[in-house]
């Protein structure tokens, strides 16, 4: 028994030998039968707790040390496997020497270019393979300097003293350069070692070939370094003569010289896409030299292109080179440099002027118009689009049918050029501008074109001024028509659209019969007008849904002088509607005289003729009421 505890300890003969006195000075929590029940339970729990508590910093702690150190790691063994051990996004500078031949490129802004042995651009992407390329080279054996040591072995021995090639890189960690030594005797390796010393590694042979031993190898073979979306102008000097091209304001391109004219989009794109397509064949010289050797001092060819920036690059192309007959001599304005290109490639700029001119005659989208004017001989129309939706606003207010305006705007914006008159004769002008003319403007958004075309000749085309251009155009008559001056031409063929519910009463009065009347109570039922008689519900209907949409054929004439050659002066019929909504007018329709396909009829105040079918006819014009003694049912609001 243990003084101060209510246990008994054996002290097991495999026990160390240790004194009592040092025993008892344990702490008490490690006598597992001390104190009370209690006591021992509460012990128990706070060092299970403690303990769990213990258990969970060290887990924690131990997944934030690895999941921390992973990629870390992962990338040490990258580098524990490759020669190099480089970030190739972390190149600033290399430097390649081989053969004899130096090449050193440095990075700026994220494009690459050449230092040595001549100042000029270089292709990004193939020193970007390059570096990659090194970066990926996998490291073989390595022989430590001890190794050298104990086999009486130099770095000599091992291609050193006159290395095949050096490779330098700079990062923000410094200069790094290796030195690239003999091939190994067995196997398809070669030696690296640093410049400054230490161990030597066998590498894969195909090390060598990363190394340029040409800096044309990675020169860049673009002449343009602009896209064709940023091109602003052309400037081109050929054998076919002098071109100007220029993009304006309104991201239109146009013609300058040899004449002002329009362009045609696609054949110009054709012809961007060809002029920035062109690769250097070959580089002759990086040094001032004679440009007469080489054509290039009257050259045949000199291409000025205008970027976005406003800023321009110039090539001069000359002579056919000697022993190769489809490259030419060109060369860039801003440097010394002569290269070669293909002459196919120059060939395909020499495009005659008329073949770029647009043969459209308005270079729009219908969907883009907002506004058209049409003028001939002291008539006008005007229509507008409102939300999508052309109105007539001149000379009379109304919705204008838009099948009827994309017709116009078909016309006017495909209608193709048939010939074009760059100098035209005092009388050819004049017709574009005789009373007799045409003046047609289509409006967009922020840009007007005014079209001046002259009455059709005896070979069926028009003249046509295209704003105030000093060339004219030949255009085949169906441009325009008379019917387009005409409004009705663009009026809708809904005639009349009543809401059934809005009539309070129709009246009928028909030629030499009495007049027959309806209206609505206060309950909503309509009775007769005329004692005696009642509503016939049939009519009554009909007449309210061919009011409910009222649509014609065709019209006939807009504020007619006469109304007797059409029968309306003593109409056949006259349908008076009013209405119980205080902010519309009611409508009076007269109805005429037969035509072949209907009757000539007329709403009273618009001043209109049109053809009314003759069933609509019929329906409007049926019995409204019949007598009494007819027993029908009353009828309410269809």
């Amino acid at each position: 028994m243990i003084p101060g505890y209510n246990c008994l300890v054996r002290k097991p003969a495999s026990w160390p030998s240790v004194s009592w006195e040092s025993f008892q000075q344990l702490p008490q929590c490690w006598a597992l039968c001390s104190g009370s029940e209690e006591e021992n339970n509460n012990m128990k729990r706070k060092i299970t707790n403690a303990m769990l508590l213990i258990t969970a910093l060290l887990l924690g702690s131990f997944i934030l040390f690895v999941e921390r150190g992973t990629h870390n790691s992962y990338q040490k063994s990258v580098h524990l496997k490759t020669l190099f051990a480089i970030y190739p996004d972390s190149i600033e500078r290399i430097q390649m020497e081989r053969d004899n031949t130096l090449i050193e490129c440095v990075k700026t802004a994220g494009t690459w270019q050449m230092k040595k042995p001549t100042e000029t651009p270089v292709d990004s992407g193939i020193i970007d393979k390059i570096i990659d390329g090194l970066a990926r080279v996998e490291r073989g054996e390595i022989i430590t300097e001890e190794a050298l040591r104990e086999r009486n072995l130099t770095p000599a021995d091992y291609g050193f003293n006159k290395p095949r090639a050096r490779i330098t890189f700079k990062n923000s960690r410094g200069t790094f350069s290796w030195l690239i030594g003999r091939d190994a005797p067995v196997g398809k390796s070669l030696y690296v070692m640093a410049e400054n010393g230490g161990d030597i590694t066998s590498a894969p042979s195909t090390l060598i070939n990363l190394i340029p031993t040409d800096p044309k190898w990675i020169r860049e073979r673009t002449i343009f370094s602009d896209e064709p979306a940023t091109i602003r102008g052309l400037d081109m000097r050929r054998p076919s003569g002098f071109l100007r091209l220029r993009n304006n304001e309104e991201t239109q391109w146009e013609m300058q010289q040899p004449y002002q004219t329009r362009v045609d989009p696609q054949t110009l794109q054709t012809l961007i896409t060809n002029l920035t397509s062109v690769r250097i064949v070959d580089f002759i010289t990086d040094e001032k030299t004679d440009l007469a050797v080489y054509g290039l001092e009257k050259p045949a060819y000199e291409i000025t292109v205008l970027s976005q920036e406003e800023q321009t690059q110039t090539v001069l192309i000359g002579n056919l080179v000697a022993d190769a007959t489809n490259t030419l001599y060109a060369k860039n304005i801003e440097n010394h440099s002569v290269f070669t290109v293909s002459a196919e490639w120059a060939r395909l700029l020499d495009v005659k002027p008329d073949v770029l001119r647009s043969r459209h005659l308005v270079n729009l989208q219908s969907e883009k118009v907002t506004s058209i004017q049409l003028s001939h001989q002291q008539q006008q129309i005007e229509m507008t689009r409102i939300t999508n939706q052309w109105q007539m606003i001149r000379p009379i207010r109304w919705d204008a049918h838009p099948a009827k305006v994309e017709e116009l705007l078909k016309l006017l914006i495909e209608t193709p050029i048939v010939e074009f008159i760059d100098t035209p004769s005092a009388e050819q002008s004049g017709q574009t501008t005789s009373p007799s003319a045409w003046t047609i403007l289509l409006a967009t958004d922020g840009m007007t074109n005014v079209l001046h075309i002259s009455e059709p000749n005896s070979a069926g085309l028009r003249l046509v001024q295209f704003d105030q251009s000093s060339s004219l155009c030949y255009v085949p008559a169906s441009i325009i028509r008379d019917a387009h001056i005409d409004p009705l031409f663009y009026r809708s063929l809904s005639v009349l659209e009543i809401d059934p519910v809005l009539i309070q009463t129709i009246t009928v009065q028909k030629l030499n019969q009495p007049k027959e009347s309806v209206q609505k109570t206060e309950t909503g039922a309509y009775i007769s007008g005329q004692l005696h008689r009642q509503v016939n519900p049939g009519s009554l209907t009909g007449i309210m849904w061919e009011l409910n949409d009222l649509t014609t054929k065709r019209y006939i004439d807009f504020s007619p002088t006469a109304l007797s050659q059409y029968g309306l002066d003593q109409p056949q019929a006259t349908l008076t509607v009013t209405l119980n909504d205080t902010n519309i007018i009611g409508r009076v329709i007269l109805i005429g005289n037969p035509t072949d396909d209907g009757r000539f009829a007329m709403i009273q105040g618009m001043n209109i003729i049109f053809v009314m079918s003759e069933k609509s006819a019929q329906t409007l014009t049926c019995d409204l009421t019949v007598p009494i003694e007819n027993q029908t049912p009353e009828i309410n609001e269809p």
